[in-house]
């Protein structure tokens, strides 16, 4: 019996790595892709300042700069979820006794899990929509792509979301650790 459970305890373990192993790598694409989307958007401002400055100002240049903000807080958020850096109150949530922390955990995680995926249905929905739409200042570009964020972020957020669940029940629910959340006022 000893044997099996030592074996059982390996198993665990290896799947807690490949775990471990796979958020680490999923964190990595987050950076990388934030980390593009940065540079492309300061590549874009610096154009657009130096064009303007020129006295030939491009056309183009507040609405791609726009979009890449409003992208770049997507997928920022998306992997601010996964580093549970958003804002809320972690010290109220452990206040409440064992019982109750599970049923708000649940509940919590619940109503996250609503929001965003709706937020994606209706992110799909928007995208059958606008099926032949363009930029204004750049034809070329669909809006079926500029959009698409909303979508994609959205299952990234779930993502974030389904791989933070042992470290939040962890920390909020069984407080075995004495390190307070990011988002803690």
């Amino acid at each position: 019996i000893a044997r099996r459970q030592r074996q059982m305890c390996i198993r665990d373990r290896e799947k807690y790595m490949t775990l471990k192993r796979f958020i680490s790598s999923y964190e990595s694409f987050l950076k990388f892709i934030l980390f593009i989307m940065m540079v492309a958007l300061a590549v874009t401002v610096l154009l657009g300042v130096s064009f303007r400055f020129a006295g030939s100002a491009l056309v183009w240049y507040d609405e791609v700069a726009a979009v890449q903000l409003a992208w770049i807080t997507y997928y920022g958020s998306a992997y601010a979820s996964l580093k549970g850096a958003h804002i809320s109150v972690p010290s109220i949530f452990k206040a409440f006794p064992l019982v109750l922390r599970k049923i708000f955990f649940v509940l919590s995680k619940f109503v996250i899990y609503a929001f965003l995926i709706l937020l994606a249905y209706y992110g799909y929905k928007v995208l059958t929509l606008i099926g032949g739409e363009t930029l204004v200042t750049l034809e070329w570009v669909p809006q079926i792509f500029v959009q698409s964020v909303i979508p994609v972020a959205s299952c990234l957020f779930i993502l974030s979301e389904t791989l933070r669940i042992p470290e939040d029940y962890k920390n909020l629910v069984l407080q075995t650790t004495n390190i307070e959340q990011t988002g803690d006022i």
